[in-house]
């Protein structure tokens, strides 16, 4: 495991830099645009006539006061967009990196948590967050500043006494609710996980009559993330509490009774001791921040932890291997593989593919198979040996290469929701309909494709629910075709398919087999037949 990175970027730290100075430049302006207000109340109470220039200047202060708040907000919008577009970048490239076999295990809706609600909480928190926060710390003793320079140093010193209380506050905070908000991060992403589960898998579910239990599962779910986050909302409530009920009460009184006595025994007068109370409002605006601190500060804490722990996760090595240095379109050299250290899938694999020939891979359940193809599409790198696809070593340099190579069809092939011509077209965009008929006669589904009223553009429906599960296959089989790739991996193309779709399937294959390298997998004998050389993997 490698150090945990930074999540921090040069433009989000001087959009920090930037609050912080304007944080300071508000409440410096808001001290002192006070303290002329106490004089000029002071003024009015005796009767004096009232400073011109201290009119102006107290508009001054109050509009550079709105200005460097209304500033500080725009930078945070802008800082906060930029950075949780920079993370969420990263964050997925980061997935890429690591390849499908990192992710084994981990459930979809925790890695769509993380790189959606969790990116956006961390630039919440980093951008809108902490540079108020420093801010509105630092602020009180340069306020005091003031107030020992305009008002009394006495007065000052013993209100400055109060102000290490603020940190000690805000730590204290988050290490007694620290698991409060874990509990609620931890219940909001099982709620997403178990969510997103049911949606992916929501046919299944109502064929087998299991909607309403998984319902009543996700309820269940949903309550205990309700009881989470209400449990999150009492305990911020109960330090609104505490800083407006004792700290900010204490505050006010204490800088009153300051002024009183040293009102009492002449050191300032009655504008400076209305001064001194006005601007003691303004001390309380760190603990006033901390009412925001589970909003925003907690949560995304919480999330960065997340985030630098998944970026600070090995990706496979980068460095480039020489190439096989022989013609053959797929070899394997002692190659070995495992969704754990300690249990491979397979190990000291030897294979030599030719160009232009057909081999079949067959085994049980478990033996490998489908691991071996997705380590072929370059899909997953051998944890030992070498992978070669048409001459090109596997590493995580050249797996875009390998890819590249090759043209999948799975066990159960992907339709998107669209028509027939889009579907086929994502293979090769640019191929004209004459290309795809070409493709879909090679499939035995052009005169089906002619018998329908739109044709090509007739919609395939989410998934390809509108076609049958032959048609899909033989769909997925023409789209290989029409990639134009020389080597084509069939991950059991006729498991799905009843037998007269099968046999259209294997002519089909058997139609292409000496312009194309084949690899496929089947259970079914009738496939082995074709074969000019058969693998046999075992558990």
């Amino acid at each position: 495991m490698n150090a945990q990175p930074s999540v921090a970027t040069p433009a989000g730290k001087r959009a920090i830099s930037i609050q912080i100075v304007l944080a300071i430049v508000g409440s410096q302006a808001l001290a002192w645009f006070l303290i002329i207000v106490a004089r000029l109340a002071a003024n009015v109470f005796g009767s004096s006539s009232l400073p011109v220039g201290q009119i102006w200047a107290a508009a001054v202060l109050i509009v550079v006061a709105g200005a460097a708040q209304a500033a500080s907000d725009i930078v945070q919008g802008r800082s906060a967009a930029e950075a949780e577009a920079g993370l969420h970048r990263r964050v997925l490239q980061h997935a890429f990196d690591l390849g499908p076999a990192m992710f084994t295990g981990r459930q979809t809706g925790a890695i769509t948590a993380m790189l959606t609600d969790q990116t956006e909480r961390v630039a919440g928190y980093r951008q809108t967050f902490i540079g108020p926060m420093i801010g509105a710390m630092v602020s009180p003793v340069l306020i005091l500043v003031s107030v020992a320079i305009a008002i009394d140093p006495i007065a000052a010193a013993v209100l400055l006494i109060s102000v290490p209380f603020i940190p000690l506050a805000v730590g204290g905070f988050q290490r007694a609710f620290r698991k409060v908000s874990a509990a609620s991060r931890q219940a909001r992403g099982k709620l997403a996980n178990q969510f997103l589960e049911a949606i992916q898998g929501l046919t299944t579910l109502v064929l087998l009559g299991a909607a309403g239990r998984v319902g009543d599962q996700l309820a269940d779910t949903g309550e205990e993330n309700r009881k989470a986050t209400m449990a999150l909302l009492a305990r911020n409530q109960l330090i609104l509490l505490v800083t407006d009920a004792a700290f900010s009460l204490f505050m006010l009184t204490a800088a009153a009774l300051v002024a009183w006595w040293r009102l009492d025994v002449g050191a300032i007068n009655a504008a400076q001791a209305l001064g001194l109370v006005l601007v003691s409002a303004l001390l309380c605006a760190p603990m006033e921040q901390i009412g925001s601190f589970f909003y925003v500060g907690m949560a995304g804490m919480a999330a960065q932890r997340q985030i630098r722990a998944f970026l600070g996760r090995d990706t496979p090595s980068q460095v480039q291997v020489a190439g096989s240095g022989s013609d053959l379109a797929v070899e394997l050299r002692q190659a070995g593989f495992g969704y754990a250290p300690d249990r491979p899938v397979f190990s000291g694999l030897d294979l030599r593919v030719p160009p232009r020939s057909t081999t079949v891979i067959v085994g049980p359940s478990g033996s490998g198979k489908s691991t071996l193809m997705s380590m072929l599409a370059g899909d997953l790198l051998p944890d030992a040996g070498q992978c070669y696809v048409g001459g090109i070593a596997l590493t995580a340099a050249s797996r875009d290469q390998v890819r590249a190579a090759s043209a999948m069809v799975r066990q159960r092939s992907w339709l998107f929701y669209g028509t027939l011509a889009e579907n086929l077209r994502i293979a090769r965009p640019q191929a004209t309909d004459d290309e795809l008929h070409q493709a879909l006669t090679k499939v035995a589904l052009d005169d089906w494709v002619g018998s329908l009223p739109d044709g090509l553009d007739t919609q395939v429906g989410e998934h390809g629910l509108a076609v049958s599960g032959g048609q899909a296959q033989r769909i997925a089989l023409a789209r290989a075709m029409l990639s134009g790739r020389d080597l084509l991996l069939l991950d059991e193309p006729t498991s799905q398919v009843d037998q007269e779709s099968e046999r259209v399937i294997l002519d089909a294959i058997d139609e292409i087999a000496g312009r194309h390298t084949i690899v496929m997998v089947s259970h079914r004998l009738t496939a082995t037949e074709r074969a000019d050389q058969i693998l046999e993997l075992n558990r």
